[in-house]
This record gives C-alpha cells, structure tokens and sequence, in this order.
C-alpha cells in the first residue's frame, strides 16, 4: 500500500505541474467556481466535465445512484473474495517461492535457450510455470488495487457527497479482451492516470525546446517515450520513498521497452495492411474473418510473450531481495 501511495503523489504531482503551468488551466466563467476548481484539481484522467453548479446539473436520482453502488460494491467483493479465498492461499501451496526461484540468473531466459550458454541453470519446467505466473499476476495486482481505490472514491464523492455524477467515474481499466498487441494494452486496457499530464509536459519539450511541428509523428512518438519514460521514473521514486527494493534500471528498463515493442507493432501493422489490402480485393469476405480472427490470436500471444521475457527482468530483482532478507540466505 506505500508503493501505491507513493504512485498516487508522483501521479498527482505530474498533474498539478500540467495544470498550472504547462496547461495553464482557467476556471470557466460559467462554472461553479469552488466546484470546478475540485474537478480541474481532482482530475488527472481530464475526464470530467467542470461544468454547471449541481443546481444546474440533470439530476441523478437515486435508483440510479443505488444501482451504481451495487454494482461498483459487487465487483469489489468478488474480486477480493477470488484473491483472498482463492488466488492467495493457492498461489504459495502450489510454488512455495524460494530467494533462488528469482536469482539474477533466472532474469535471462532466451539466451539460456542458445548451446552457447551452456554454463547456465537448465531451464525447467517450475520455472516456465513462474514465468508465465508472474506475467500474469503483476497485472491482475495493479487491476485489484487500482480499481478498489477507483471504486471507494467514486462512491464517496458521486453517491455520499454527490460533487459528482456516477457517469464521470468511469472504470480505470478497459476489457483485457481489447488487449491483443502491446501498443492496445496499454491505451485500451490499461489506465490512463498519467497520459494527459505526461503529454502536456511532453509537448513543451517538442516545442518549446526541439522546435517539433505540432501534431507532427516524430512529435507523437516522442510524446509516447516521454509518457513511457516518466511513468519508469514514477516507480522508482515510488519505490524509494515506500522504502522497497529500488532497481531504476530495471523499472525503466521495463518500461522502455513496452515502448520499442510498440513502436515495432506498427511497423509491423503497416507491412500487414498492405498485403491485407491486396488480398482483400480478390477474396473479402472469407480472407476478412479469417485474418481478423488470426490477428486477434496471434496478438495475445504476442502480449503474454512479450511479458513472460520482460517482466522477470523487472519484477524477479524485487521478489529476490525480499525474500532473501525474509528466507535469511
């Protein structure tokens, strides 16, 4: 939980810098004052409206309100219920975790795969297990935390309090089914805390100090490294200040590369959409369905890869300094 506060601060941080001076952000005339405030200031994700005084507003009533609650309340109990009563006693019954399961040799896999490398650990079959684990789970942790916090605040301030309306708090987090790339992971699925202070900071850096033309695509990629970069750079001072195991070459490292991998999906995109166009021509319906499905396929696939070869990089330091210092070795 200090690890995720501390993300909260660097989040809002980012946030009130965008607000005051790389946006530079002005109360509406029309608005509420003290209201509008709250919702500039309270807003990372700009997904609210700053609007009318609740006077004003269309009233929410409260069958709406109750339904909300029911369902926002529902989703946490049963999320919990699944990791308290189900993923968390199984999960050590079934791995046993060891300091050694997570040793900086276990960080690398593909080049142990090479006869070059035949001076390190064989690679079993727990180990691949692990792997694919972990690649899983970190994501399922961050949805579990993220959400109860999105969910207990969106009661308090929209059906408690009612400074805002159920429809301006809207789920962190999108369907993993929208995950079939890199690059839709973490613009479809994933949230989205910290992408509209990282742009507004990253576009001054394009204009203001590489002279960029707005809208421009080095611009975009630019502003995609920056958002990726900055959020590396979160973990770390989270991770500092929380007084856990700090590895900045290894959150950036992670985060970078989430970065290439995208970049290196639209290259690949754009090759596709060619052949996709000629095939098209001659054969459209079936070849349609057809490669749409495959591509959906072979993206998940991609997605776990790509985090089962990534994530022990990030996370495997971490877990082998926490347990060592609990195991004593």
């Amino acid at each position: 939980m200090n690890v995720l506060w501390a993300l909260f601060a660097c989040v809002w941080i980012q946030h009130a810098a965008a607000v005051r001076y790389f946006d530079q952000l002005r109360v509406p005339q029309t608005a509420s004052p003290w209201l509008a405030i709250y919702k500039i200031w309270n807003d990372p994700q700009r997904r609210m409206s700053t609007g009318l005084p609740p006077r004003y507003k269309r009233s929410i009533s409260s069958p709406s309100r109750i339904s909300f609650t029911f369902h926002r309340l529902a989703k946490i109990i049963l999320c919990w219920a699944l990791q308290l009563f189900i993923i968390g006693p199984l999960v050590p019954l079934y791995f046993n975790f060891t300091a050694q399961d997570f040793a900086p040799s276990r960080k690398v896999f593909l080049r142990r795969l090479l006869p070059l490398h035949n001076n390190h650990h064989p690679i079993t079959l727990r180990e691949i297990q692990i792997r694919l684990f972990l690649s899983i789970y970190w994501i399922w942790i961050a949805y579990l935390m993220l959400d109860l916090c999105n969910a207990l605040l969106s009661i308090i301030f929209s059906v408690i309090l009612r400074l805002d309306t159920p429809d301006e708090w809207q789920p962190l987090f999108g369907s993993p089914l929208q995950a079939c790339s890199i690059r839709r992971f973490w613009t479809k699925f994933w949230h989205r805390l910290t992408v509209s202070c990282c742009a507004s900071s990253g576009t001054k850096v394009t204009r203001r100090l590489i002279g960029m033309t707005p809208g421009c695509r080095s611009e975009k990629i630019f502003v995609a490294f920056w958002t990726f970069l900055l959020s590396g750079l979160c973990h770390v001072i989270a991770d500092w200040q929380a007084g856990e195991p700090c590895h900045p070459h290894d959150d950036l490292l992670f985060f970078v590369a989430n970065f290439m991998a995208s970049a290196l999906e639209l290259l690949v995109v754009r090759r596709l959409e060619r052949v996709k166009g000629y095939r098209a021509d001659h054969d459209k319906d079936i070849w349609s369905v057809l490669l749409k499905t495959t591509n959906r396929v072979v993206g998940y696939v991609w997605v776990l890869g790509f985090f089962f070869w990534i994530t022990p990089k990030w996370q495997y330091p971490k877990l082998y300094a926490v347990l060592t210092q609990v195991q004593g070795y």
